[in-house]
């Protein structure tokens, strides 16, 4: 008997909800404990509630300042409500407490991408590449970045690479013309031709 995707992701939820539920209790018995709320703030994430993980996530910096982990899902968080500038201050303290954080860099360059600001964004692809030169999300990214930045001969080759590591075509199809898309700009800023 076969299992299907419908009853698998019945069951994730349950033990979701179970993992909550554990966790809850341990945060009621110990609110001084950085490590359960770190866990449910992830489980917040895996439910795709945002308020309620960085919620946790500040408990966790309250509680452990120190924690790149914890700046870096509270990052992911701002990302998810597509807070840009929140996100890029939470990866830059993730990169400052762990300067080998390839999905902060990553992330970081995203928010910057998403702000239409591919020049800030560059330096943290090349630094996500020196850490792994074979991360497909990082050369997919500079294939955005270099789209907007006019460089479309460079987003071919970012592109031909991210998917040869395994990154969906079709997906950084999509990305790549919305950076296109991006690049042009709206009737309305561009005035008369003297």
């Amino acid at each position: 008997m076969t299992t299907e995707p419908q009853d698998e992701q019945v069951e994730a939820l349950a033990q979701l909800d179970a993992l909550m539920e554990e966790l809850n209790q341990a945060i009621e018995s110990n609110p001084n404990d950085a490590d359960a709320y770190h866990r449910r703030g992830v489980a917040f994430g895996q439910r795709v509630e945002p308020l309620e993980a960085m919620r946790d996530f500040n408990q966790v910096i309250r509680l452990r300042p120190d924690s790149a982990e914890a700046y870096y899902n509270r990052g992911m968080a701002h990302t998810s409500l597509h807070q840009a500038l929140q996100a890029i201050d939470d990866y830059t303290e993730t990169i400052r407490l762990d300067p080998k954080h390839l999905d902060a860099y990553n992330n970081r360059a995203a928010s910057y991408i998403e702000l239409r600001q591919p020049d800030q964004a560059m330096p943290d692809l090349e630094q996500a590449l020196s850490i792994d030169a074979n991360s497909a999300s990082a050369h997919a990214l500079r294939a955005m970045a270099n789209t907007l930045l006019g460089d479309d001969e460079q987003a071919k080759q970012d592109s031909d690479r991210a998917v040869s590591l395994g990154f969906d075509p079709q997906a950084l199809e999509y990305l790549v013309m919305r950076a296109v898309q991006q690049r042009v700009p709206d009737i309305g800023e561009i005035g008369p031709q003297n």
